[in-house]
């Protein structure tokens, strides 16, 4: 390793992290670039090797990434060919990781120490790109990695979370509540909120004791300004709604490397859907790297994704065990091994469009300033059902235009759960996702605001099945609730800092947002019973007084404009989404939304009784034929190996 190192002038740790480092300029030629060349005294094929050599050079990337991610030979056959080529011991899993090690930095890094060993090796690499080419020109000149054992990506991520399992289960869990306490769910209440809702509770009491009728007008008046303050930002934002605009693509040559995170459990049954999906997407194989991670004990999921013999792009992970079992502690988990400039995450069901990895990168490209991107979420079968139709004009309205709009104000977004792409070294600078929020990415939404990270909308679709059952989109639903109400109490506990850091009118707009979708969808149904039924009787505007007059006025005012903001965005969205088919069902919207305070008052139980609880959403109830895979190289390699007998067919993943 040293001498490896003395040779390119740089450190030890500088040659491991260079294995992260962006592809070298290639030349399109048919000239075998050095990390691949010496394959060819291992058996496989010239043609094998010059298709790689071209896919890395017409993208710009390393060409022992192209043969790996295309699948031309498997994994576990280039490093063993690589270490002999080095003249260095191949990994065994008999020798562990120092106890020691840092999982990040080793993850990072490519590069951890070994425990004391008989065979005196001091450290475990996991070479890619330029280090591997920088081991091969070694070789080469007849130097030898010293001390050293070579394993695979896959093999050093093993070794890394069997020795540091723990600590990464504990970072994954505490991270954020590591570098601010204050902005992790892992507490429900500080003891300044707790005094102050008991403060709160006493003068309530205390005036009801006194005049009943001050504290209802007090109530009614705290109750419209807040329903108001929603409503405005609601009818602003769908005021500034504009198509998300749309960037001139890069070519290959100039795309960064990419990141995919996707969070399973308990979905071996959209394992050959998902990668159908992720295999779809147009973006160079060489610069893609996926991860999908898994809780333990899934077994199911893992013999499924086993079985799809996935090649080297993709990384399955099994999460350590640990507390909570969330979404976001899987990512956050996985976070850390993440290689891509950008990085996005998708659930099992999402169907990207092919071209969504090229727009983001597009548009992070010409706007730097952009932390964020959320795509747009758009469901499958919109007209299946009554059920799926409203969901499908709910996400029309929030994807299609709230969430625009809002972006075209610059104010705080809370991101939806899925087709969110970050900017790699800005999501770990925020702290990740909390572990301990059940709507996570409502969360970041918010916490990028707070950090000055600007989020944006993203001119793309990801398309996702709508719940097939009420009971199934009831346990949804609450679980979006209960995290609205973590959420709500994670930036409510120093109103006047979140004020100075993201600025008054910013602070109104999240205050807003978060008011509507947890006082809203808890009293609005109340309220809008209650007025009708003062309209009907005719005891509305029975009072002369001026008190109770203004707040009946109020109250028609609220009622009117509040049916503008639902309607508004609903039919704005179905018009942008060529859905306008389902404009039916909008004047129905008011009884959805009565479902939804069911939702959110059934979250007020959980977050009392079981705040940290996971209501697991079930997938492909009713999936469509999963879309077809991208034509594949590994198909051009199969016949080039038919054409070449040289090449050994385990070096070839089959079909």
């Amino acid at each position: 390793m040293q001498q490896l190192a003395a040779m390119r002038g740089t450190s030890a740790r500088a040659w491991s992290a260079s294995a992260l480092s962006g592809p070298r300029p290639l030349e399109l030629s048919t000239k075998i670039p050095r990390e691949i060349a010496f394959l060819a005294a291992y058996g496989v094929a010239p043609g094998v090797l010059s298709l790689a050599a071209r896919k890395a050079a017409q993208c710009r990337a390393w060409a022992d990434q192209a043969l790996l991610n295309e699948g031309l030979i498997q994994d576990e056959d280039f490093y063993r060919f690589l270490a002999d080529h080095a003249r260095a011991p191949l990994y065994s899993s008999e020798i562990a990781v120092a106890e020691n090690v840092d999982p990040n930095d080793a993850l990072g890094s490519g590069r951890a120490a070994l425990a004391p060993n008989e065979a005196g090796l001091r450290y475990v690499v996991a070479p890619r790109g330029e280090a591997v080419s920088v081991l091969a020109r070694a070789a080469e000149a007849g130097a030898r990695l010293e001390g050293a054992a070579i394993a695979s990506p896959r093999q050093f991520r093993a070794a890394v979370q069997a020795a540091a399992g723990a600590r990464m289960a504990e970072t994954g869990a505490f991270a954020l509540q590591a570098q601010d306490a204050a902005l992790s769910a892992h507490v429900r209440l500080t003891a300044g909120q707790g005094l102050a809702a008991i403060c709160a509770a006493g003068i309530i009491v205390a005036l009801s004791t006194i005049d009943t009728t001050l504290v209802t007008t007090i109530g009614s008046m705290a109750l419209g300004a807040t329903f108001g303050s929603s409503i405005v930002l609601r009818l602003w934002a769908t005021a500034m709604s504009r198509p998300a605009s749309r960037e001139r693509p890069l070519a290959d040559r100039d795309l960064p490397i990419y990141s995919i995170v996707v969070a399973l459990h308990r979905e071996a049954n959209m394992a050959d859907q998902l990668i159908a999906a992720l295999d779809a997407i147009d973006y160079p194989r060489a610069k893609l790297d996926v991860t999908i991670v898994l809780e333990q004990g899934d077994e199911a999921t893992l013999r499924a994704l086993e079985r799809l013999q996935l090649p080297a792009r993709y990384n399955v992970v099994v999460a350590p065990a640990g507390e909570p079992r969330t979404k976001p502690r899987a990512l956050n988990i996985a976070l850390p091994s993440v290689r891509g400039r950008y990085v996005v995450v998708y659930d099992a069901e999402d169907k990207p469009e092919r071209d969504q990895l090229r727009r983001a990168a597009a548009r992070f490209d010409a706007e730097p300033d952009i932390g964020c991107l959320q795509a747009r979420l758009a469901i499958e079968d919109p007209g299946e059902s009554l059920l799926t139709a409203l969901f499908a004009i709910e996400y029309s309205a929030l994807f299609g235009v709230i969430n625009p709009g809002l972006a075209a104000l610059r104010a705080p977004i809370a991101l939806g759960g899925s087709s969110n792409h970050f900017q790699t070294d800005v999501l770990r600078r925020v702290g990740g996702w909390d572990a301990w929020n059940v709507t996570e990415d409502a969360d970041l939404g918010l916490r990028l605001a707070r950090f000055g990270v600007r989020v944006a909308a993203l001119d793309s679709d990801t398309h996702e099945e709508a719940p097939a059952r009420l009971a199934q989109w009831l346990a949804q639903r609450r679980r979006w609730h209960k995290g609205w109400l973590q959420t709500a109490l994670v930036h409510s506990r120093d109103p006047a800092k979140v004020a100075r850091e993201v600025g008054p009118l910013r602070a109104w707009s999240a205050a807003s947002l978060m008011a509507g979708a947890i006082v809203g969808a808890m009293f609005g149904p109340f309220f809008t019973a209650h007025a009708l039924w003062r309209c009907l009787s005719g005891d509305l505007f029975a009072s002369r007084a001026p008190i109770p007059w203004t707040l009946s006025a109020m109250t028609v005012a609220i009622l009117a404009a509040g049916l503008i903001s639902i309607l508004a965005p609903a039919i704005v969205g179905l018009r942008r989404r060529g859905l306008l088919r389902l404009v039916w069902a909008t004047p129905l919207l008011p009884l959805y939304y009565c479902l939804i305070s069911l939702a959110a008052w059934l979250a007020l139980y959980d977050l009392i009784r079981r705040p940290f609880h996971w209501f697991k959403t079930e997938h492909g109830a009713r999936r469509a034929p999963a879309p077809a895979a991208a034509w594949s190289l590994r198909r051009l390699a199969i016949d080039i190996g038919r054409r070449l007998p040289t090449v050994p067919a385990s070096f070839i993943r089959p079909t």
